[in-house]
Parts: C-alpha cells; sequence; structure tokens
C-alpha cells in the first residue's frame, strides 16, 4: 500500500511540474506576443477614436489610421487575395495568406504563401504569431483553419479555437469566413433536393460532413466570442442566418472588356461552354449527357476544355455564348464572372427561398434535372439577350460592397 501511494504522489508531482512547465512557456510566449502587439492595438485604438472626432475638421487624420488585416490560409478560389486587394482600395492595408501542401501547382497567388512543410515547424509558426503581432489588427479566418497553433493542443477541441483564443489574448478582433462545404449541412441539402451531389455516395462526401459537422459545432463558441461570421454565397445564410454576407470579388474590369469586345449569339449555333472545377460536385452526371446529346444533333455546339488556369477563364468566356454552371443552388464565383462577361448563366437556384438579390439576375436561367434539356433548345431558339447581369456583377461583385461588409463588421466605415 505504502509502495502504490508512493508512484500515485510521484505521478501527481510529475504531472503538477509539466503542467507548470507548459503554463510558464504559453505565459512567456503569450507575453511576448503581447508586448510585440502594444504599439499596433496603440495605433488601432487611435484610429478608432479619431473616427469619432471626424467632425472636429480631424478627417485627414482619421484616414491615416486605418486597421490592418490578415486573411486565410485557404484563398479558396483566390477570395481572400481578392478581399485584401477590395481593402487595400480603400486604404486598409490586407495580407493574404495561403498555407499550401504544393505551392508550385498553385493557379492563384496570395501576398504570403507558406509551404505546409515549412509550417509545421514550430519555428516558422511562432514568427507568423510575431509578424501579426507587430503588424496586424484584424485576423479573419477561412473555413476555420487554423494559422498558428502554437501549443499543438490536443484536448479534442477544434485547432482553430486555440488561435482565435490567442488572437483574442493579445487584443486582436477576429472573424471567420465560410465558402461553402465548410459550413453545409450536406444531409439537410440532399434531403431539400433529390438532385442534390450528395446524394451520389461519393466517398467524398463523408470527408465533407464531418468537416462542415465539426465547424457548425462551434459556432455557439464563436457566438459566445462575439465574433463576426461571413458567408460568401448567399444560400449559407440557411446555414447562419446571423451571418454576414461577405460578397465574392471578381476582377470586374477583366470580365466586363469580354462583354464588349465579344458579343454573344455571333455564331450560327450557340455556343454553350461547361467547366466544372469538381465534376461531381457540379453535377456532371446530369449536365452532361444532356449537353453532348444536343451537340451531337447540332442543335449546339458544347465547348468542354476540362480545368484550366484561372487567368484563361477569360478567354474561355470570349468563346462561349451560354454558360452551365451547376445543381447546388449556389451562384458561385464563375457565374458571376460570366455574368460581368455579358453571358447568359444556366444554373439552379432555389425559387423556395425568396432572396430580393439573387431575384435580380434576369441573366439567368434557373435549371433542373427536368428542364435542362428544353431550357437549353429555348435559349438556342430565341436567343434571349442577357438583361442585367453585368450590371449586378459591378453591384456586388466588384469588390467595394466586400471592403464595406467587413468595415462595417469591425466598426471602421471606409470612404
Amino acid at each position: 500500500m505504502r509502495r502504490l501511494l508512493g508512484k500515485q504522489l510521484h505521478q501527481y508531482l510529475y504531472d503538477q511540474k509539466k503542467r507548470f512547465l507548459h503554463w510558464r512557456t504559453q505565459f512567456k510566449r503569450e507575453s511576448t506576443f503581447k508586448i510585440l502587439s502594444l504599439k499596433r492595438r496603440a495605433i488601432y485604438t487611435i484610429g478608432k477614436l479619431l473616427q469619432h472626432f471626424r467632425f472636429m475638421g480631424l478627417s485627414g487624420i482619421a484616414r491615416k489610421y486605418r486597421p490592418t488585416f490578415l486573411i486565410g490560409p485557404t484563398n479558396s478560389a483566390n477570395q481572400a487575395n481578392d478581399w485584401a486587394r477590395s481593402l487595400n482600395a480603400v486604404g486598409a492595408h490586407t495580407t493574404s495568406l495561403r498555407i499550401s501542401s504544393d505551392p508550385a501547382s498553385e493557379w492563384f497567388t496570395t501576398d504570403l504563401s507558406i509551404d505546409r512543410e515549412a509550417w509545421l515547424k514550430l519555428p516558422r509558426r511562432v514568427e507568423l504569431v510575431q509578424n501579426v503581432a507587430q503588424t496586424t489588427d484584424i485576423v479573419l479566418f477561412e473555413s476555420l483553419r487554423p494559422m498558428f497553433r502554437i501549443e499543438n493542443l490536443r484536448d479534442g477541441s477544434h485547432q482553430v479555437i486555440e488561435d482565435i483564443d490567442l488572437m483574442l489574448s493579445i487584443g486582436k478582433k477576429v472573424g471567420a469566413i465560410f465558402h461553402g462545404s465548410d459550413i453545409r449541412d450536406v444531409d439537410a441539402h440532399a434531403a431539400r433536393y433529390e438532385f442534390s451531389p450528395f446524394n451520389s455516395g461519393r466517398p467524398e462526401i463523408e470527408d465533407l460532413r464531418k468537416r462542415s459537422s465539426e465547424n457548425r459545432a462551434i459556432l455557439p463558441l464563436l457566438r459566445e466570442r462575439k465574433i463576426p461570421l461571413f458567408v460568401s454565397t448567399r444560400d449559407l445564410l440557411r446555414e447562419i442566418p446571423d451571418a454576414n454576407w461577405l460578397p465574392i470579388v471578381i476582377d470586374f474590369e477583366k470580365y466586363h472588356r469580354v462583354a464588349i469586345e465579344s458579343p454573344i449569339f455571333s455564331a450560327e449555333k450557340i455556343r454553350v461552354l461547361y467547366l466544372p472545377s469538381r465534376s461531381w460536385l457540379k453535377s456532371a452526371e446530369i449536365i452532361l449527357p444532356v449537353v453532348e446529346k444536343l451537340h451531337s444533333l447540332g442543335v449546339i455546339e458544347f465547348i468542354n476544355p476540362g480545368p484550366v488556369p484561372h487567368d484563361e477563364i477569360p478567354a474561355m468566356l470570349a468563346e462561349a455564348d451560354v454558360i452551365i454552371d451547376q445543381m447546388m443552388g449556389v451562384i458561385g464565383v464563375f457565374a458571376v464572372e460570366a455574368l460581368a462577361a455579358g453571358r447568359l448563366v444556366m444554373t439552379f437556384m432555389d425559387t423556395a427561398t425568396p432572396d430580393d438579390v439573387i431575384s435580380q439576375l434576369n441573366s439567368v436561367v434557373n435549371i433542373n434535372p427536368s428542364n435542362l434539356e428544353s431550357e437549353i433548345r429555348r435559349v438556342a431558339n430565341e436567343r434571349p439577350q442577357p438583361i442585367g447581369g453585368v450590371e449586378f456583377a459591378k453591384r456586388w461583385h466588384d469588390g467595394s460592397e466586400s471592403a464595406r461588409v467587413i468595415g462595417k463588421a469591425f466598426g471602421w466605415k471606409f470612404d
């Protein structure tokens, strides 16, 4: 008995020593980060105060104090980079971050790209936090992916919570951005739509289900911390009703040039482009048989080049009249680019949920499996000119609205 008690006491003392050493290391690191952050926090606080005193003739000084942002670490569909450019355009210095497993094969660019192998080494992550402490006021986490993981806790909690609490502890403001599959309830989507790609039984769906379930489970923790939530497409407001719609951003001028220089319906047959990023998710098994049939019958000219680098998309759109996007109920990046290019877009939109913004889209033909062929034939016969698509893309997706939404969420009004 005495020997057993001795072993238990020894284990207890050993555990307490480990806890103390961990606490001491954590305390030292956080203290260092806080010290590095003090100057940045002072500038941020002064800027906020000056915004309230613009009426006293200090507007010029107030404009010099703009918050600095970091957005990452996924850069999904290049949106972190595009949101960063939009914020920079209104004077808020912003850095986009991508932690990549294969930087050499990236189709998009970011201000800061870190190879995952390098990021896995603790000194690189510490260096990143030190940089953020000194230069950044607000950190926006995409898809609840971790950026720092200084303590690398393995207590069963969501990894990003450690990062969020670290940022809050050193005086940073934090937001969370969701793009789609990172938060969408795949089972609910499958139940709503018989033709949902999540009814396909593909093995990838289980990974999506697990990931989105984990993210939805920690939404209450984010709300407790009063962290602003953002979604990049309006259908995701069904998942997070209290989120801010943060519109996706495109290079409007680049795509609008396509509308000016390459009018649609200039060929004998209408040219239909289908360019899915992921075939199964974009309902290729439904769409391809129909367009291939109509192509073989001579009703349309079907353009299906396969995956292409993003900088080649304008040229692809210039060769098309009609773009078929997907059957997810989403107006995504490619659809908006096509609208800006003056193209007619065919995609599925859920009319069961009224949406004042999406209802403006007269340039969009609402399709589903039962009407896809008939709608393509109708367009081939009538050749309706798209109306309002260019204006829609300009109003919501040139970056100015996105910068306004982010600024408003954190109490900044950009001029």
